[in-house]
C-alpha cells in the first residue's frame, strides 16, 4: 500500500514539474506565429482601436453631453449666487480630473504626456470664457457661435494640416459650410426676444434679492470678501472694471443688489480701452472659445504610444489641472497688485458657494468630462476634421434646451427658422459623414 502511495506521489510530482514546461511550450506557439502578447491585446481593446462606427457613436454621445453641460450653469442656483466663471471652470476641471481615471478600468495604461498641458492651455481659458458667455449672452446663442467657429478650426486642422482622408475636399468643404451656416442660423434665431430678456433679467434679479443674507458654505468668509471688495473699490475707484471681470460683491453686501441689477439687465462693462454691454462681451467670449478652444484635441495628434485616444484622458485632466492652478495664481497676484496686501488679496478671491453649487457644478463638470472622453474617441475614429466637427452638432441639443425648455424664443416664426437652420446643420453632418465613409473605403 505504501509503495502504491509512493508511486502516485512521484507521478503527481512529475506532472507538476512538467506542467510549467508544457505551458511555456504552448504559450510560445502563438508568438512563433506572430501573434500579439496579452499586454498588446489589452492595449488594443475595442475602445482603443475605435472604428468609424465607434467614432460616430461617440460623436452622438458627445453631442448630448456637450449640449447639456451648460444647463446647470444657466440654472437657478448659479443665477442666485452669480457664480464666478473661473469658479465654475474649477468645478468642471475637478470633475474632469476625478473621472478621467475611469479609463484605467477599461484597460488603459497609466501614462502621461506633456501634450496634455498644451490641451489644458487651450481648454481652461476657453472654458472660462464659455461660462461667461452662457451667463451673459445665453446658452443657445453662445454655443451656436463657438460651435460654428470650432467646426472651421477643426476642419482646417484635419484636412489641411493633418491631411486626413476624404472622398473630395470640395464636397467636404461644402458640407462644412452648410454646418457653419446652419449653426450661425440657429444661433441667430435663438436670441431671446426682448420681452423674454426683460422677464429673465427681472426674475434673475428677484432670485438674487430673495437670497438675502442666506449663509453659504464657501471657500472664504463672505463678509470678509464684501469688506475687501468695498475697500478695493473705494481705494481704486474702479467699480466698473471690477464688475466687468465677473467677480462682484456677494449677496448680503451693501450694494450687491445694485450690482446684480446692472449685471442682469446688461448695463455697460468697463474693459480696458472701451465700454461695452455684458451681452456683447459675452458674445466676444463665445467667439474666443470657438477660435482658441477649437484646437483642444490638436495636441493629441502629436502624442504617441498609449497616450492617444482614451489614453490621452489622464494627460488631459492633469494638464488642465495644472493650467487651472496657474490661472488662480495669476488672479491672486493680480489682487496683490491691486490691494498691495497678500492677506487682502486672498480675501478678494471669489466664493466657491459649496453648499449651493456642489451639485450643479458636479453635474456640469461630469457631463463635460463624459463628452470630452467621447470626443477623443470620435477624433480617433473619424479624425480631427470630421470627428471634432461633428461633435459641434451639440448646438442642436443646447438649442433645444434654450428654445423649448428655457423658452428663450417664444415667437413661432423664429422657432420655425431655427428648425430650418437645424435641418441645414444636420444635412451638412450627413454629407460630411458620407464623404468620410467614401474617403476610408
Amino acid at each position: 500500500m505504501r509503495q502504491l502511495l509512493d508511486r502516485a506521489s512521484r507521478v503527481e510530482s512529475k506532472s507538476t514539474i512538467q506542467s510549467p514546461q508544457a505551458k511555456s511550450q504552448c504559450a510560445s506557439v502563438p508568438f512563433d506565429h506572430g501573434q500579439k502578447s496579452i499586454s498588446n491585446v489589452a492595449a488594443n481593446m475595442p475602445l482603443e482601436t475605435c472604428s468609424a462606427f465607434c467614432g460616430w457613436a461617440a460623436a452622438v454621445a458627445a453631442c448630448l453631453a456637450f449640449g447639456s453641460f451648460g444647463v446647470p450653469i444657466k440654472g437657478s442656483r448659479a443665477t442666485r449666487v452669480d457664480i464666478d466663471p473661473l469658479v465654475m471652470q474649477s468645478y468642471k476641471t475637478l470633475m474632469c480630473f476625478a473621472t478621467c481615471w475611469v479609463v484605467l478600468l477599461l484597460g488603459e495604461e497609466l501614462t502621461f504626456t506633456p501634450w496634455g498641458i498644451v490641451s489644458g492651455m487651450f481648454w481652461v481659458p476657453a472654458g472660462t470664457a464659455a461660462i461667461f458667455a452662457i451667463r451673459n449672452a445665453g446658452l443657445a446663442v453662445s454655443q451656436g457661435i463657438w460651435s460654428a467657429l470650432i467646426v472651421l478650426v477643426s476642419f482646417c486642422w484635419g484636412i489641411f494640416i493633418f491631411d486626413e482622408a476624404v472622398a473630395s475636399r470640395y464636397v467636404a468643404t461644402l458640407s462644412i459650410l452648410l454646418m457653419v451656416i446652419g449653426l450661425f442660423g440657429m444661433s441667430h434665431y435663438s436670441v431671446p426676444d426682448e420681452q423674454q430678456l426683460e422677464y429673465m433679467s427681472a426674475s434673475a434679479f428677484d432670485e438674487s434679492e430673495s437670497m438675502g443674507n442666506e449663509e453659504d458654505s464657501s471657500f472664504h468668509d463672505e463678509g470678509v470678501i464684501d469688506d475687501s471688495i468695498e475697500m478695493e473699490k473705494s481705494e481704486l475707484n474702479t467699480t466698473s472694471a471690477t464688475d466687468g471681470a465677473g467677480f462682484t460683491p456677494l449677496a448680503g453686501s451693501s450694494d450687491s443688489s445694485v450690482v446684480s441689477r446692472e449685471r442682469r439687465i446688461g448695463h455697460g462693462v468697463h474693459v480696458p480701452g472701451c465700454n461695452c454691454s455684458r451681452r456683447r462681451l459675452g458674445l466676444a467670449c463665445a467667439a474666443f472659445n470657438g477660435l482658441w478652444g477649437g484646437s483642444i484635441m490638436v495636441p493629441m495628434h502629436y502624442s504617441s504610444g498609449n497616450t492617444t485616444g482614451l489614453g490621452y484622458a489622464v494627460s488631459f485632466a492633469i494638464g488642465a489641472s495644472i493650467v487651472l492652478l496657474a490661472m488662480w495664481v495669476c488672479r491672486y497676484l493680480y489682487y496683490v497688485g491691486r490691494t498691495g496686501s497678500f492677506t487682502r488679496a486672498v480675501r478678494c478671491l471669489p466664493s466657491f458657494h459649496l453648499r449651493v453649487m456642489w451639485l450643479p457644478g458636479g453635474i456640469a463638470g461630469g457631463l463635460w468630462s463624459f463628452g470630452n472622453i467621447c470626443s477623443m474617441l470620435s477624433v480617433q475614429g473619424l479624425g480631427e476634421g470630421v470627428g471634432y466637427s461633428v461633435v459641434q452638432g451639440s448646438m442642436l441639443v443646447s438649442g433645444l434646451w434654450g428654445v423649448y425648455f428655457y423658452h428663450e424664443v417664444t415667437k413661432r416664426k423664429k422657432r420655425l427658422k431655427w428648425l430650418a437652420s437645424a435641418v441645414l446643420t444636420v444635412s451638412g453632418i450627413l454629407l460630411l459623414s458620407y464623404e468620410h465613409r467614401q474617403g476610408n473605403a
